[in-house]
C-alpha cells in the first residue's frame, strides 16, 4: 500500500484556531464528499486528511505496480518485485524507471492520472455535478446512486472499446468519486465492516438491508464531534443509511445530517451528521473514523481497477492509463493534385517508423489520418493497429485538382479533437488555409490539448498551383504563429527535398523538450528568401542558450536567409557549418535547412551561435530528458469542501488563479536531485512576472504559484521553470505552448448519457470577472448535428454570470462508440478581442434494450388532509399525496414543475415520494428524471375520489404487489386510496 503522511507545518497550530474562526464565516455550498484536491488541506487548514486526489492516485499507482510485477518487459522479458517498494510511497517516476529504465519519461502517464484526479475533484465543483445527491451518495439514495455507478461503468466500458480513452478517463474520475463517497457518507464504517462493500457497483447484484422511508436512524448530537449519534437498531439489522445535506431535499424526520459547519440541516432534530469526509471536527462529526473511511475508499478504488484491468486485457488497460512511455502518430495531409510527392514521403515516413519501432518501447500506441482538400475534409482515420493504418495510408492519392487555398485548419481542428493530450500532429501541404476564420478555435484546442503541431510546407517552382484569387505573399503566416503558439516547427522545403526533410517525424518523443527557439520575421519560403538574399546586406547575429546537464540527444534546426554559422560549447570549442562532421555535432543541409546533430554526452552550460543572415529565418533547439513538467490553471474554490477547481481553459483577467506545476525526473539524474526555484512568464517582448513555487502540502513534486493580478485580456506567455542541479548549475523547461489571458471563463456541462435519437441537453455558463461585456454566443457540432442555445445574445456586467441550456439533437444513424464534439463561442460585441471557446466531447452509448413491462410507472397511494369550500382560508389548511415509482433506470430527481426538488426514498423496488402543499394550490405535477436522462410527469391533486367505475393507473403485473399492499392498508379509511394520476414523456 502507499504510504500517506501527514504535512508537518511548523506554523500549524499558530494558524489552525485562527483558521477555524475564519470558517465560521465563509459562505456556504453544496453537499460533498472527501476533500477534492491536495490544496483544499492548505485552504481548509486541515493537513492530516485525505483527498480524492490522494486516494485515486495511490490507487492507480498501486494497480500500475501490480501490472508492472505480471507483465514481463516488452523487450527484456524481465519482471520487477513488488517487495522492493515495500513500506515506500509510491512514485510515478520511480515505478516507470524500475520498469522501462532510468530514461523514459513517465509524462503520458502522469497526465493521465492527473486528468483521472481533477475529473474527480471536478464533481465537487461543477453545476451539474456538486448538489446532486444520487452523485455523492447522499439523502439514503442508495439504490438510485448505486444504479447511476453502473450506468458510468457501461459508460467507461463503451469509451474503452472505442479507444477514446479521454472519455474513458473523465469516466473514471466521475465513477470513483461517487464509489469513494459511499465510504463517507454512509454508516458502512460505523457498522464495523472493514472491506469493501461487496455488492456495491456489481452488475446483478443488489444492494440489500437500506434504511427505508420512515425509519429512524440518528438520535440528536450538539456537540462538534457526534460519536455514538446513530441508532443502534441500524447495528442490530445492519441497515444502511447516509446522511442528508441542505434542504434540497428536505431531511424528514427522525434521519441522519451529512453535518458539519456549512449543513444547514444539521440545525434541525436529530441535529449533528455522520460525514467522515475530512480529519476535522468543524467538517465533519464523524472525522474521528476519517482514515477508516479513507482506506476504504481507497480500497474499493484499487478494487475497481483490478476488476477492470482484468475485464479489458492489459493491452487496454495501459492504453486507458497512458502506462507507456511511446506517442501516437498523425498526420493531416492535403490531398490535391500537387501533394503526390508529399503523400509518398508521409507513407514512406509511417511505414519506416512502424517498422523500426514495432515491439519496442517507443511503438506508436495510436495512429491518425485526416485528408483535406477544398471543399471536403475528413473523415478522421484513428487506429492501434499499424498495418490497418498503413492500409488506410494505401488508399489516399492526390485527387483532381490543384488550386488554393485549402481547407486545411478545418482537418487541423478534427485532429485536435480526435488526438490525445500531449500529441504532435503533422501537417503536409503546399497550400495556404482557406479557413482562416478557424485560427482562434484551434489556438484554443491547441492549448486545451497541449499539442505540437508542426508543418511540412513544399512551395516547389516546378510545379504551379491555380491560385482562384490574388494571395498574399504572406500567406503561411498563419501556420508559422500556429506553430510557434504550439511549441512545433514549421519546415519550407521543396518536391526533391521533402522525404529526407520528413524525418523529422522520427525523432517525435514524449521526452523531447524544447531547449531555445528564435524567429525573424515570418516568411520562410525558400524561393523569396534566396531572392531577398541577393538584394539585402548580411548582418552576423549571436545567440545564446543554455543545455543543462539533463538533457541529451541535441538537435539544432536552422532555416531560412542564412548564409554560414558557427556553434560554440562552454569550453571554447567551435565547430562551423561547412564541416559536416567536426568536433561538436554533425551538420547536414537540405535544400538550404541546416540540422546540427550534437554528440552525445553534451557538455552542459552555455552554447553560442553565431550566424550570418540576410532576411528572415528560424533557429529551433531541441533534445530530450526525463526532467520536464505538466502544468495546468486553477481557481480557488471555498465553502464547504475547499479546493482549487481544474480549468479547462486558459487564465482569466480578474479572477484569482494558480498555476499548479507537476514535476518529472527530480530525482532521476545520475547527478542527483534538482531543486525548482521559480516560474517565469515569457512574454514576446520580455518577462511578465517571476513566480515563487510553493510546494503542494505533502506531493514533493506538486507546486503551485499564484498568477499576478496585472495579467490583461489577449497577452501571451509561455511558462518557464527555473531550478538548479547538484551542482548548482542553472536547469530551465520551457512549456511547449504558449498561454494567452483570456476575458471570459465558459464552460459546458451534462451529466446524462447521450443515446442515438435521443435529444441532449447541455448546460453552459459564463463568467465575467471583468468590465461590463455583450456576447454573441454560437454554438457548433462535430458531427453537424441540429443544436440550438437558450440565449443568443447576453450582457453581463462586473462579476456576473449567466447560465443556459445548449439542445442537441442527435441523430438516430449515430455510431454507438462515436463521439461528438459541441463547441460554444463567445464573440465580444462592440469591443476589442478575440472570441472564447468551451469543448464538450460526448460518448454515444447503444440505446438500452426495450424490455417488457420496463416502462416508468408513478401510483399515488395515499392522499391525506382535506380542503375546505372555496370561501375557506386556503393557507391555513394543508393537504399531502404519497406516490410510489418504479423506474428500472432508477430516479435521479423529483422536482415540482417550475419549482422545489421533492425528496424521494427507497421504498423496496420502488421510490418513495411525499409531496405536500396548502390549499392554494390544490394540485401539481412532479417531474420525474431518472439515470438515462429521460424525464415524465406524475400529477397529483387534492380532489373527490374516483368513480367507483373510473380506472386508475397501476404498476405492471410484476410491480403490482406491494401497491395491493399499501391499497389494502388503506381502504378501511372512508375514501382515501387514489387521488389523481397522470404519466407523460416530456421529449426536451
Amino acid at each position: 500500500m502507499i504510504n500517506v503522511s501527514s504535512m508537518d507545518h511548523t506554523l500549524a497550530w499558530f494558524w489552525y484556531p485562527l483558521g477555524m474562526l475564519l470558517l465560521l464565516y465563509l459562505p456556504r455550498r453544496g453537499a460533498y464528499g472527501f476533500f477534492p484536491n491536495f490544496w483544499s488541506r492548505t485552504m481548509a487548514f486541515t493537513w492530516g486528511s485525505i483527498t480524492h486526489q490522494d486516494m485515486t492516485e495511490e490507487a492507480i499507482l498501486n494497480i500500475t505496480l501490480r501490472l508492472f510485477v505480471e507483465t514481463p518487459h516488452p523487450t527484456t522479458g524481465k519482471h520487477i518485485r513488488e517487495e522492493d517498494f515495500k513500506d515506500r510511497t509510491l512514485l510515478a517516476d520511480d515505478i516507470f524507471a524500475a520498469y522501462y529504465g532510468p530514461d523514459v519519461s513517465a509524462k503520458r502517464f502522469r497526465g493521465a492520472v492527473a486528468q483521472v484526479a481533477n475529473a474527480n475533484a471536478a464533481m465537487d465543483f461543477i453545476n451539474t455535478t456538486r448538489d446532486d445527491p444520487v452523485l455523492h451518495f447522499d439523502s439514503e439514495l442508495i439504490r438510485s446512486t448505486n444504479a447511476w455507478l453502473l450506468q458510468t461503468r457501461k459508460e467507461l466500458l463503451q469509451a474503452v472499446s472505442s479507444e477514446q480513452y479521454v472519455i474513458a478517463r473523465d469516466k473514471l474520475g466521475q465513477l470513483f468519486h461517487t464509489l469513494q463517497d459511499f465510504y463517507s457518507h454512509s454508516n458502512w464504517v460505523e457498522l464495523g465492516h472493514r472491506q469493501p462493500h461487496p455488492h456495491l457497483l456489481q452488475p446483478g447484484r443488489e444492494i440489500k438491508a437500506i434504511a427505508e422511508a420512515g425509519i429512524r436512524t440518528c438520535s440528536d448530537c450538539s456537540d462538534w464531534t457526534c460519536q455514538g449519534n446513530l441508532l443502534e437498531g441500524l447495528l442490530a439489522k445492519g441497515l444502511l443509511t447516509t446522511g442528508y445535506y441542505g434542504t434540497q431535499p428536505e431531511k424528514p424526520t427522525g434521519k441522519c445530517s451529512h453535518g458539519g459547519r456549512f449543513d444547514e440541516s444539521r440545525h434541525r432534530e436529530p441535529r449533528g451528521g455522520i460525514n467522515k469526509d475530512s480529519s476535522s471536527l468543524f467538517f465533519s462529526p464523524h472525522h474521528y473514523l476519517h482514515s477508516e473511511a479513507a482506506a476504504l475508499a481507497r480500497e474499493a478504488s484499487i478494487h475497481f481497477l483490478e476488476e477492470l484491468w482484468r475485464e479489458i486485457g492489459s493491452k487496454q488497460f495501459m492504453r486507458l492509463l497512458d502506462i507507456s512511455p511511446a506517442t501516437g502518430l498523425s498526420f493531416v495531409v492535403d490531398t490535391t493534385g500537387s501533394m503526390g510527392e508529399e503523400i509518398s514521403a508521409a507513407k514512406r515516413q509511417a511505414w519506416e517508423i512502424i517498422t523500426s519501432r514495432r515491439a519496442t518501447l517507443q511503438e506508436p500506441d495510436f495512429y491518425l489520418l485526416v485528408p483535406f482538400h477544398d471543399p471536403e475534409f475528413g473523415p478522421v482515420s484513428k487506429t492501434s493497429d499499424p498495418d490497418e493504418f498503413l492500409k488506410i495510408l494505401d488508399t489516399i492519392s492526390p485527387l483532381a485538382g490543384g488550386d488554393e487555398p485549402e481547407m486545411c485548419l478545418s482537418a487541423l481542428q478534427l485532429a485536435l479533437q480526435t488526438s490525445p493530450p500531449y500529441s504532435e500532429i503533422f501537417v503536409f501541404t503546399d497550400a495556404s488555409a482557406k479557413d482562416a476564420h478557424l485560427k482562434n478555435s484551434v489556438e484554443a484546442l491547441i492549448q486545451e490539448q497541449k499539442c505540437k503541431v508542426t508543418f511540412l510546407i513544399t512551395e516547389d517552382p516546378s510545379r504551379t498551383r491555380v491560385k482562384r484569387e490574388t494571395l498574399s505573399p504572406d500567406r503561411f503566416n498563419l501556420y508559422v504563429n500556429l506553430a510557434h503558439s504550439s511549441g512545433g516547427q514549421i519546415i519550407f522545403t521543396d518536391n526533391e527535398n521533402i522525404k529526407r526533410v520528413s524525418e523529422i517525424i522520427g525523432e517525435s518523443s514524449i521526452s523531447s523538450v524544447t531547449l531555445f527557439r528564435h524567429q525573424k520575421g515570418n516568411i520562410f519560403s525558400l524561393e523569396r528568401s534566396q531572392r531577398r538574399t541577393k538584394k539585402q546586406t548580411t548582418e552576423m547575429e549571436v545567440h545564446r542558450f543554455w543545455i543543462d546537464s539533463l538533457v541529451d540527444k541535441v538537435i539544432l534546426t536552422i532555416q531560412g536567409g542564412i548564409q554560414t554559422f558557427q556553434i560554440w560549447n562552454p569550453a571554447g570549442t567551435n565547430q562551423a557549418s561547412s564541416s559536416t562532421s567536426g568536433p561538436l555535432a554533425k551538420i547536414q543541409s537540405i535544400g538550404g535547412i541546416y540540422r546540427a546533430f550534437l554528440f552525445s554526452p553534451v557538455l552542459a552550460g552555455e552554447w553560442t551561435l553565431k550566424l550570418l543572415s540576410k532576411g528572415h529565418y528560424s533557429v529551433h533547439v531541441q533534445g530530450q530528458s526525463t526532467f520536464d513538467f505538466l502544468y495546468y490553471f486553477a481557481v480557488p474554490e471555498d465553502g464547504r469542501h475547499p479546493g482549487l477547481f481544474i480549468m479547462d481553459s486558459h487564465p482569466i483577467e480578474g479572477l484569482p488563479t494558480y498555476l499548479v506545476v507537476m514535476a518529472m525526473g527530480l530525482n532521476r539524474s545520475e547527478l542527483g536531485s534538482v531543486q525548482l526555484q521559480a516560474v517565469n512568464l515569457e512574454g514576446r517582448g520580455g518577462s511578465l512576472g517571476e513566480l515563487k513555487l510553493q510546494g503542494g502540502a505533502n506531493q514533493a513534486d506538486l507546486f503551485v504559484a499564484e498568477l499576478p493580478p496585472t495579467l490583461q485580456t489577449n497577452s501571451s506567455f509561455s511558462v518557464v521553470l527555473h531550478g538548479v542541479d547538484s551542482e548548482g548549475q542553472k536547469v530551465e523547461r520551457a512549456a511547449p505552448q504558449a498561454t494567452t489571458v483570456e476575458g471570459s471563463l465558459l464552460e459546458l456541462s451534462t451529466d446524462t448519457p447521450v443515446f442515438p435519437g435521443r435529444p441532449v441537453t447541455i448546460g453552459w455558463k459564463v463568467t465575467n470577472p471583468g468590465s461590463s461585456k455583450q456576447y454573441d454566443l454560437k454554438v457548433s457540432s462535430v458531427p453537424r448535428f441540429l443544436v440550438n442555445i437558450s440565449s443568443s445574445r447576453l450582457h453581463l456586467g462586473f462579476n456576473q454570470t449567466a447560465t443556459g441550456q445548449i439542445a442537441l439533437n442527435v441523430l438516430d444513424a449515430a455510431d454507438p462508440g462515436s463521439v461528438i464534439t459541441v463547441t460554444l463561442q463567445a464573440n465580444l460585441l462592440h469591443a476589442v478581442g478575440d472570441p472564447s471557446f468551451a469543448h464538450i466531447q460526448l460518448l454515444v452509448m447503444p440505446l438500452p434494450p426495450v424490455q417488457k413491462l420496463s416502462s416508468p410507472v408513478c401510483n399515488v397511494t395515499s392522499v391525506g388532509g382535506s380542503c375546505g369550500p372555496p370561501q375557506s382560508p386556503c393557507r391555513s389548511q394543508r393537504w399531502m399525496a404519497t406516490l410510489r415509482i418504479w423506474d428500472k433506470a432508477g430516479v435521479r430527481s423529483v422536482q415540482v414543475e417550475g419549482g422545489a426538488v421533492v425528496p424521494h426514498h427507497a421504498d423496496g423496488l420502488a421510490e418513495s415520494v411525499t409531496y405536500a402543499s396548502n390549499c392554494c394550490s390544490q394540485q401539481a405535477r412532479l417531474v420525474v428524471t431518472n439515470l438515462l436522462g429521460e424525464k415524465y410527469w406524475c400529477q397529483v391533486a387534492s380532489a373527490p375520489p374516483a368513480p367507483p367505475d373510473k380506472a386508475t393507473a397501476s404498476p405492471p403485473d410484476v410491480l403490482r404487489k406491494p401497491v395491493v399492499a399499501a391499497a389494502a392498508a388503506t381502504t378501511s379509511w372512508w375514501w382515501v386510496l387514489t387521488a389523481f394520476m397522470e404519466i407523460g414523456w416530456l421529449r426536451l
